[in-house]
């Protein structure tokens, strides 16, 4: 988003209003350094309900009361146990999708961060360790939640907002006193938070020889060999960060064994999708062909079935581009699907 005025213009509009040399002052400097970082200026809570077309009374409820303004659900986790999940309702996602897009998309994030970037995507990131001896992986515990308010806020300062919008804008994007994992916000927000975590362990990792890249909470370094004081080093900057490693999820890989990054298995020369998850798709592709549309979505229940099937083939064919199988597959279920629309 451009600011709509040059600095002068705003020079002449401060000058109008009926405040203080200090604070007239202040405001001319929250210009210039929106200008500076090339995000909107926000003057203060009035503006700010003027730039996001929502009534002041509405965006003080999300402030001071976002739980009124999120729901919540739970995702089983593949291991047993669930996820919870929160969602913004429509009116907080569109604040956050405005956030993200006006003010956080002109700040850096990292070139060894692979997740919520356009361009990137999770068969990239494993494809950067392909070949590798060694690999060591580690996770993140509760990713978004160990990233709190006072994080965000700094954030927010950092662009040149004053202390009282940098507040308002940290509220909008989180709850409980953390990033919470559905907001629109929070994967964008985390990528920045991290891209001083990033540049250290990349670092590290060049003067060592060893390739690093972060799929969220996914964190991967792979090589020739990994030894034990580059692991300590590695785990102490993280941990430095402010931020903790799920040691469950945490594995050093030897050269014989078999290194799956991300849920894609990394091999000498290639990357591919496990073995158990291409039998799963082939056996659901079978089925549909042979049954058709109408009988596997009642089978199911299931009025998107033959949409989440061709969502598998599409990522599998994001890992293995030139499968016949998958390029196959794909090309005779849309055209099921354009005859059964039509009949």
């Amino acid at each position: 988003m451009k600011n709509q005025y040059e600095i002068s213009d705003w020079e002449g509009l401060i000058e109008k209003k009926v405040v203080s040399e200090d604070e007239k002052k202040l405001k001319l400097t929250l210009v210039k350094n929106a200008y500076k970082n090339n995000v909107p200026v926000i003057l203060d809570f009035k503006h700010l309900s003027l730039l996001l077309g929502i009534k002041e009374g509405i965006i003080a409820s999300m402030i001071h009361s976002p739980k009124s303004f999120y729901r919540e659900f739970r995702i089983p986790k593949k291991r047993g146990g669930y996820r919870d999940i929160v969602t913004p309702y429509q009116s907080l996602l569109e604040i956050q999708q405005w956030i993200s897009e006006h003010i956080f998309s002109q700040l850096e994030v990292h070139n060894a961060a692979f997740a919520y970037v356009k361009k990137r995507n999770v068969a990239l990131n494993a494809n950067e360790h392909i070949g590798c001896k060694e690999m060591l992986k580690i996770d993140l515990k509760d990713f978004f939640f160990n990233i709190k308010i006072p994080r965000v806020r700094e954030l927010f300062n950092r662009v040149g907002y004053s202390k009282e919008i940098a507040g308002y804008l940290t509220k909008l994007c989180c709850l409980d006193g953390a990033l919470p994992q559905g907001a629109a916000t929070s994967p964008i927000i985390s990528n920045i938070i991290l891209n001083t975590l990033d540049k250290r362990l990349c670092n590290f990792s060049k003067n060592n020889g060893i390739k690093y890249t972060r799929y969220a909470d996914d964190i991967v370094f792979s090589g020739e060999a990994i030894t034990a004081d580059f692991q300590n080093l590695v785990i102490r900057n993280i941990q430095d960060s402010g931020f903790k490693i799920n040691s469950a999820k945490t594995k050093k890989y030897r050269e014989e064994h078999r290194k799956i990054v991300t849920g894609i298995v990394v091999s000498k020369d290639n990357i591919r999708l496990p073995k158990v998850k291409r039998r799963e798709i082939k056996s659901e592709v079978y089925f549909l062909i042979k049954h058709g549309i109408l009988a596997q979505t009642e089978r199911y229940n299931d009025l998107y079935y033959i949409d989440r099937v061709l969502g598998r083939l599409s990522y599998w064919k994001q890992i293995e581009p030139k499968n016949e199988f998958v390029l196959q597959s794909i090309k005779e279920i849309k055209k099921m699907y354009k005859e059964f629309a039509e009949s």
